[in-house]
């Protein structure tokens, strides 16, 4: 009687586990991820690739709940709920594109939900998400990417708010972020732009001026950065991830004069509100109210999306932040 109690007991534990386990990567899925990622597949005739949402991608890996539970079910955690989250954060790998507008773009509505085939002349307003999708692939292992320029539904005003207030967050979560300085040739055409043109050197590559990208830079654990023709500055065999890298690193520093600590490991929060915004102040954003909406996530406030406010939105910012900072130098930028 005692065996059977303990077996039972036992079975009874197990099965609650598995229940987490699945509660996890259900919420993670439904709270954590994209609302729509490119799904990228290769066959004999090269790269495809289709427009899928959450339902689609939790498909994808429906075996992975069963999988950390075969892994973790006779192990012991300090934080067991943190630890299968973690896990499931490992499974569930997206790359996410950081890069600079074209005047033309892919659209929500130029995505297709089935594969679309990658063709070998491409119009210029492919070619770039298209060379995105195959290093995402082939350098980084990842069958899910996502673009801003294509992933979401701009005319739906409530997908626009939720992907705004929660792309901090979707960078963050991200395997690797993928950088494409379109204007920079290599590593050492880099170097060049740290001096500046009155310094002698070249001009900065647009894409250390552009609003958004400040958030796309600090927010992604892994970062790699290609240049103009789509190789790394810095070689894969060296480094899949440039992050911790000294090479680009210091170079980046000197460039947007932001810490190398905080280019290794940013933590965003309302401290150090003159500093950050003084990295904001460099640069600009077409749209007046999206100055604001990138800072959302480097200072970890809640704002209310309200395209058509103006400098309101940059003042809406500041309320919020002034309520979780009293020091005297707030405004000290």
């Amino acid at each position: 009687m005692v065996v059977d109690n303990c077996i039972g007991a036992s079975r009874a534990a197990d099965n609650n586990f598995k229940d987490l386990v699945e509660e996890v990567f259900d919420e993670y899925i439904a709270n954590e991820i994209p609302i729509r990622l490119i799904h990228i597949s290769k066959d004999d005739q090269g790269l495809n690739f289709r427009l899928v949402d959450r339902n689609i991608v939790k498909e994808h890996f429906k075996s992975v709940p069963d999988e950390i539970h075969r892994e973790f079910r006779n192990k012991r955690f300090v934080d067991r709920e943190g630890s299968i989250r973690e896990r499931v954060k490992e499974k569930l790998k997206y790359a996410i594109f950081s890069h600079r507008w074209l005047f033309s773009e892919p659209s929500y509505q130029d995505m297709s939900t089935e594969p679309m085939r990658v063709r070998a002349d491409p119009e210029p307003k492919w070619k770039k998400l298209q060379e995105f999708c195959r290093k995402a692939k082939d350098d980084h292992g990842c069958e899910f990417a996502w673009s801003d320029t294509c992933c979401i539904d701009k005319t739906r005003s409530a997908e626009l708010d939720e992907s705004i207030r929660s792309m901090f967050r979707w960078y963050r979560n991200s395997h690797i972020c993928i950088a494409h300085l379109s204007e920079t040739a290599n590593l050492e055409a880099l170097e060049r732009q740290q001096k500046g043109e009155k310094g002698g050197g070249a001009k900065v590559d647009t894409w250390f001026t552009r609003g958004w990208t400040l958030q796309e830079l600090l927010a992604p654990p892994q970062i790699k950065f290609y240049g103009r023709n789509w190789e790394p500055l810095v070689p894969l065999d060296h480094s899949k991830s440039d992050r911790f890298s000294d090479t680009i690193m210091q170079k980046i520093h000197k460039i947007t004069h932001i810490a190398l600590g905080d280019l290794k490991s940013f933590k965003p929060g309302t401290n150090r509100v003159p500093e950050k915004m003084l990295w904001a102040s460099k640069r600009r954003t077409t749209r007046t109210e999206d100055m604001a909406y990138s800072l959302i996530g480097i200072f970890d406030v809640s704002l209310m999306i309200a395209y058509g406010e103006g400098n309101r939105a940059f003042f809406r910012l500041m309320e919020e932040i002034i309520r979780r900072y009293d020091k005297w130098d707030v405004f000290l930028w």
